[in-house]
């Protein structure tokens, strides 16, 4: 975020970033929804794929969990070294084409939890036009980081410049905690949603 903010036009970049993200999230997320309803993997009263799914998402919520945790360095060690910019870093840094470029490659592959909702999306059986839809206010709540400040940067640039500064100072220093805390919730969410299912 703090890139986009420091490019000449942030609010164009975090827009095509945006849109890039959404457009090859709805698309790809509509097209296995439309797959998965021509399988008998979501259908039924009691479809095969609840159980894998939420339970498998459980456990690798959990393992992801532990491995982030295992490799946090100790309280008092020297913070590392910037290393080379990633990929997304220098996408955002050349400019709107490439941020929307960026925003498409890195949102190819679904995570594990949207391929959750997915499931369930596929489950209602609706039309392409309705799932898009749904889907399109799915990922619009996933991308919050991104819209939330894009408004804001269109309505006070330099309150937004500041606050996206500060959280992600934040953020940095509190990365590895977020994230285990994040994904054990998700775990026990997932992990009851399973043995529900197969209750």
């Amino acid at each position: 975020m703090i890139v986009a903010l420091q490019t000449p036009h942030p609010a164009r970049v975090l827009a095509c970033f945006l849109a890039g993200g959404l457009l090859t999230c709805v698309t790809i997320g509509t097209l296995l929804v439309l797959r998965l309803q021509e399988t008998s993997f979501v259908s039924g009263s009691r479809p095969p794929a609840d159980p894998v799914l939420y339970i498998g998402g459980g456990l690798a919520a959990l393992a992801v969990a532990a491995i982030v945790q295992r490799r946090a360095p100790p309280p008092d060690a020297p913070a590392a070294k910037d290393g080379e910019p990633s990929f997304y870093e220098r996408a955002l840094r050349r400019g709107a084409p490439l941020a929307f470029l960026a925003g498409v490659v890195l949102n190819i592959v679904p995570g594990v939890f949207p391929l959750v909702a997915l499931k369930d999306v596929a489950e209602l059986d609706w039309a392409a036009t309705q799932t898009a839809v749904l889907l399109t206010g799915f990922y619009l709540i996933m991308f919050t980081l991104i819209l939330a400040p894009l408004v804001s940067f269109l309505a006070a640039p330099e309150w937004t410049a500041t606050t996206t500064t500060a959280f992600n100072d934040w953020l940095r220093a509190n990365t590895r905690r977020v994230v285990v805390v994040v994904l054990e919730v998700a775990a026990v969410y997932l992990l009851f949603r399973g043995i529900l299912a197969l209750i």
